[in-house]
C-alpha cells in the first residue's frame, strides 16, 4: 500500500512538473505573435517563416538567423526579451533610454520609440540601420561610456509604488470604463537595482463614477488599480492594500489632514494636491498617488552585473506582452501609435483590522468630496 501511494504522489509530482514546465514557455507562433507586437504594435501577416525572416532583418539589418523555424524564433525572442547578465533585451534597453531621455517609459512599439527618440536628439529617425544598430547609437548618444546591464531581482509583496496621474479628472465628466493613465515618480529600488524606473506608465479603471446630485449628494470616483511594469517589462500586480493605506495616513498626517479612519488621497499642501469644486471630485494632472505591489515578483531590473538565464528573463517579459491580431494589409516594419496592455485582476484588502481577505473580491480606491477635505476609502 505504501509503495502504491508513494508512486501515486511520485505520479502526479512528475505531471505537475510537466505541467508547470510547459506553461513557463510558449509556442513558436505566440513567441512570434509578441515579439511583433512589441516591436511592430501589432502580428504582421504571410507565413510563419517569412514573419520571421522580417523581423530578423528588421532587427538585424539582413537575415543571419541560422537554423530551423524553431531555432531562430527563440533567438529573436530572446534579442527582444531576455537579458544575459552582461547586457540588456531589446525592450529593457529603449526602457532604460526612454528613462533616462525623457522620464517617461511609455507603452508604445519599440520602433516607434527608438524612432521618437532619433528625432528628438537628431532631428530625423535614422535609415539604412539595423534596430539593433540604432538602439547601441541611441545608448551611446544618452549614456556616453557609462554602462547599465541586467540583474534578476525579487520584488516583495506589499513594495510601495509613489505615482502622479497623468490627466485631470472630474466626477462631472468621469465614466465608468474609462482608463485613468499614470506614471512612477519614483525608482523601485531593490537593493542598487533600479526594479521598476520611474516613469513607467500603469494603468487603472474608472469602475464607479458619480457627479454631486441634490440633497448634498458628493461627488465620488472608484479608481481599481492594474499592473505597472518593471524595468524589463514584467508585469507586476498593483493593490490599494494595508501598507498603501498607511502611506496615505502618513502624508494626510504631515499637513495636518484628518485621516479620519479612512485613506486621503494628495490632500491640499502636497505636490499636485486634490481640491474640491462645491462637492465634485477634481483631481489635477500630477496629483500624487499610492499602491503596492500584489504579490512577491521576480524580474530583472538594471544595475553594474549579473548573470541570468535569458530565455528564462524573455519568458517573464514576454507574459506581460497582449497580443495584437494583424490589420488587413499591414505593412512589416509599420508600427501602429499603441498596443494592448493586459490587466490582471486585484486582492482585496479590507481596512478593518482582523478581516480576512478573499480571492473573490476586488479591491478598489474611492475618492469622494467632504465639507472639510476629500478623501478615499477601499471599496469591497
Amino acid at each position: 500500500m505504501w509503495k502504491k501511494r508513494m508512486a501515486s504522489l511520485m505520479a502526479v509530482m512528475a505531471l505537475c512538473g510537466t505541467l508547470a514546465a510547459s506553461a513557463a514557455d510558449y509556442t513558436i507562433l505566440e513567441k512570434t505573435n509578441k515579439v511583433e507586437t512589441t516591436v511592430y504594435g501589432t502580428t504582421q501577416t504571410g507565413s510563419l517563416n517569412d514573419r520571421i525572416v522580417g523581423l530578423d532583418t528588421l532587427l538585424n539589418g539582413q537575415n543571419t538567423v541560422d537554423g530551423s523555424i524553431q531555432d531562430k524564433t527563440n533567438e529573436l525572442y530572446k534579442d527582444v526579451y531576455g537579458n544575459s547578465g552582461s547586457d540588456l533585451s531589446l525592450l529593457a534597453a529603449v526602457n532604460l533610454m526612454q528613462w533616462q531621455y525623457s522620464g517617461q517609459i511609455t507603452e508604445e512599439p519599440i520602433l516607434l520609440r527608438v524612432e521618437n527618440m532619433e528625432t528628438g536628439i537628431d532631428g530625423k529617425p535614422v535609415t539604412g540601420s539595423s534596430l539593433i544598430d540604432r538602439v547601441h547609437s541611441l545608448r551611446r548618444s544618452l549614456l556616453g561610456n557609462k554602462k547599465y546591464v541586467s540583474q534578476a531581482v525579487t520584488i516583495p509583496a506589499g513594495t510601495i509604488v509613489t505615482m502622479r496621474i497623468l490627466e485631470d479628472l472630474n466626477s462631472k465628466t468621469a465614466q465608468e470604463g474609462e482608463t485613468v493613465r499614470f506614471a512612477v515618480a519614483e525608482d523601485v529600488l531593490v537593493g542598487d537595482v533600479v526594479a521598476i524606473p520611474r516613469g513607467m506608465e500603469a494603468e487603472g479603471t474608472i469602475t464607479n463614477a458619480r457627479k454631486s446630485g441634490r440633497f448634498g449628494r458628493d461627488g465620488k470616483i472608484e479608481i481599481t488599480y492594474h499592473t505597472v511594469r518593471a524595468a524589463d517589462g514584467t508585469p507586476v500586480a498593483l493593490i490599494v492594500g494595508e501598507k498603501t493605506k498607511e502611506e496615505y495616513k502618513r502624508t494626510a498626517g504631515a499637513v495636518g489632514a484628518s485621516a479620519a479612519g479612512a485613506i486621503i488621497l494628495g490632500p491640499v499642501g502636497l505636490v499636485g494636491g486634490l481640491f474640491v469644486h462645491g462637492n465634485d471630485v477634481q483631481i489635477p494632472t500630477g496629483t500624487v498617488m499610492y499602491a503596492e505591489t500584489k504579490d512577491t515578483t521576480d524580474v530583472v531590473g538594471f544595475r553594474q552585473n549579473g548573470t541570468i538565464d535569458d530565455m528564462k528573463t524573455a519568458n517573464m517579459a514576454a507574459s506581460g506582452v497582449a497580443v495584437s491580431e494583424a490589420q488587413d494589409a499591414v505593412e512589416v516594419g509599420r508600427a501602429d501609435q499603441h498596443s494592448s496592455t493586459a490587466h490582471e485582476g486585484v486582492t482585496p484588502v479590507n481596512l478593518e483590522n482582523g478581516s480576512e481577505k478573499t480571492a473573490d473580491e476586488q479591491t478598489t480606491v474611492t475618492i469622494h468630496s467632504s465639507n472639510d477635505n476629500v478623501t478615499g476609502e477601499v471599496h469591497e
